[in-house]
């Protein structure tokens, strides 16, 4: 019976499509995945969304202006097949974590300070180094809608719209003067978003942010019990201090303690009093653990499912790869 479902995976290993035999019933083929840990591979080929029947196919070039759009399509999309695409991707995180310099540099109270000034050198360097990085980022958003071939999906993905997001406070300050407009500061925020386009650089955080989605069952419960608990603990702490600890003069704080507590951040800023409220805290202590770990080990069990699951696909690559060369 489970012939069929072995020479399913064994072609997925030749070929890298993993279907499901029509005379196989899914009672039987989908265990038969799952014993082989390949479910994730499995709702991968036939989620509608990514499955290739959905896809708009890339156009064979045919001329030497085509071939050169596949070929920088390739270094933007898969950076580390190739050493201009490591390069490439050696740069954009360079102006990443240099436009996030910048920005906590500018923070300091001596340097502000000194950018009041726009003709000192400070100023000067700070100024030409924002204006680099910027204009990489914009090249990069106006490269990737020059040569992929679907652009309305390009510009439907959220990824497009945080990178847009991210350059629009430069051009936004070119024509508006913003220390006048003190409202307008807020928007400079927008440039610590420039970290999360390391989540699309990195296939590793890309798994974290997939775990994280397809996880949301658990957390929502986790969401749930945290609230139920906060709730009922900072209440019944309120009680239990009342009349017996200045720093707890309403139910509010009581909630504050609750969520330090149970988050075992533990600031030290409200702390129980009487012996009452310390025998609660060291029980309400030991049960927020507990209502803890429970979802973060569902969690923690779909992190590995998900990254078996890719080492799968990158073990099959590298072996197609190398036999192909």
């Amino acid at each position: 019976v489970f012939l069929p479902c072995v020479e399913s995976i064994f072609d997925f290993y030749l070929y890298g499509k993993l279907y499901q035999p029509a005379t196989l019933p899914s009672e039987v083929f989908l265990p038969c995945v799952e014993f082989f840990r390949m479910m994730v591979v499995f709702e991968e080929a036939n989620d509608p969304e990514t499955s290739e029947a959905n896809t708009t196919p890339v156009p064979v070039a045919t001329n030497r202006l085509g071939r050169i759009r596949q070929n920088m399509l390739n270094v933007l999309e898969n950076p580390s097949a190739s050493k201009i695409g490591r390069i490439y991707g050696w740069c954009d995180l360079f102006c990443i974590f240099l436009s996030i310099v910048l920005m906590m540099f500018e923070t300091d109270p001596r340097v502000a300070l000194i950018l009041e000034d726009r003709t000192s050198t400070v100023f000067l360097v700070c100024y030409v180094l924002e204006t680099i990085t910027v204009i990489y980022f914009t090249f990069d958003i106006i490269l990737r809608f020059s040569v992929t071939y679907e652009k309305l999906r390009f510009m439907k993905h959220p990824a497009t719209w945080l990178d847009i997001f991210t350059v629009a406070p430069y051009y936004l300050e070119l024509f508006i003067d913003v220390n006048k407009m003190k409202s307008l500061k807020v928007f400079r925020i927008a440039r610590i978003a420039r970290v999360l386009k390391l989540i699309k650089k990195n296939k590793r955080l890309l798994l974290i942010a997939t775990v994280l989605s397809q996880s949301i069952s658990e957390l929502s419960m986790l969401i749930i019990v945290w609230s139920m608990c906060v709730l009922v603990a900072g209440t019944t702490f309120y009680y239990i201090e009342n009349g017996h600890n200045d720093s707890v003069p309403s139910g509010v704080e009581g909630l504050w303690w609750a969520v330090v507590t149970m988050s075992t951040v533990g600031y030290g800023d409200i702390y129980p009093n009487t012996w009452i409220g310390k025998v609660f805290a060291t029980v309400f202590f030991y049960i927020s653990m507990v209502f803890l770990a429970l979802p973060l080990t569902v969690i923690v069990g779909a992190f590995s499912k998900q990254y078996e699951s890719k080492n799968v696909l990158g073990t099959k690559s590298k072996s197609a790869h190398n036999e192909s060369t």
